[in-house]
C-alpha cells in the first residue's frame, strides 16, 4: 500500500483535520493561559524555583549569596569541597570578569573536558526550575554544555513564574534579539539504558546555582 493510500485511510477513519479548528484551539490557550498552566499560589516564585531546581528530577543544588561580590569565595569553597583545582572557564561577561578572581586560573572558553564553568543566567523559571541563557559575544553557548560542573549565578529578581513569561521577556528568534535562547533544566540525564537514571551523559553532571539580590 502506498504512503498516500495509508494517509487517506487514516483520514477516513479519524476525519480529516480542520486547520482552522486547530488555530482556534491554539488561540484559546493563549487567550486564557492561567486556565492551562501550573499554579503555585501558596508558594512565592523564588521558593517554587528552588524547590523545582533541587528536586529529584532536576538535581541541581542552590546556594544564596549575600551579593555578587561574594561569588569568588563561594566558588573557591565549592571547588575545595569537591576536590577540584582552582581553575574555571569563566563567561566573559563584564559583571563576572570584574570580580576579584585572585587565586584562580581562568579561561574565557571551555575545553572539551572542562571540569568547571561559571556562567550568568539571564532568567530563571519557577514552574520548571529552568534557567534561561541568551547567546551573545560575551556569553558563549558551549560554557553551558561542556563542563562537568556547571556553576550558575542568577539575580533573584529575574526569576519568572512561568515558561511563557520567558518568551514574553526575551522574544523569539524571529525577533533577532539573540542568535539563540537556551533553556536548561538541571543536569544532563538519560534513562535509556535499563531505565536507570544516569547523570552527565551528554552534558554537565553537576549544576550549582548561586542566587543573589541586586540590592545586596
Amino acid at each position: 500500500m502506498s504512503r498516500d493510500a495509508i494517509l487517506a485511510k487514516i483520514d477516513r477513519v479519524n476525519g480529516k483535520g480542520d486547520p482552522s479548528g486547530i488555530a482556534e484551539l491554539a488561540a484559546a490557550l493563549i487567550a486564557e493561559p492561567d486556565g492551562f498552566r501550573a499554579t503555585f499560589p501558596d508558594r512565592p516564585t523564588y521558593e517554587r524555583f528552588v524547590a523545582k531546581a533541587t528536586s529529584d528530577t532536576v538535581t541541581a543544588t542552590v546556594e544564596p549569596l549575600s551579593g555578587l561580590s561574594a561569588l569568588p569565595a563561594a566558588i573557591a569553597a565549592y571547588l575545595t569541597e569537591n576536590g577540584l583545582a582552582q581553575h574555571i572557564a569563566l563567561q566573559p561577561r563584564d559583571s563576572l570578569t570584574a570580580l576579584d578572581w585572585t587565586g584562580f586560573e581562568t579561561a574565557a572558553s571551555a575545553r572539551m573536558d572542562e571540569p568547571v564553568a561559571v556562567t550568568f543566567a539571564d532568567a530563571g523559571i519557577a514552574e520548571t526550575g529552568s534557567l534561561v541563557f541568551q547567546s551573545a559575544p560575551d556569553a558563549p553557548v558551549l560554557l553551558n554544555f561542556l563542563p562537568l560542573h556547571h556553576l550558575v549565578v542568577i539575580r533573584k529578581d529575574t526569576i519568572l513564574p512561568h515558561m511563557e513569561d520567558a518568551f514574553e521577556r526575551f522574544g523569539t528568534l524571529a525577533s533577532d534579539q539573540q542568535r539563540s535562547l537556551n533553556i536548561i533544566t538541571g543536569t544532563s540525564g538519560t534513562a535509556d539504558i535499563e531505565a536507570r537514571n544516569v547523570r552527565g551523559a551528554h552534558g554537565p553532571r553537576y549544576m550549582h546555582i548561586y542566587i543573589y539580590c541586586i540590592d545586596s
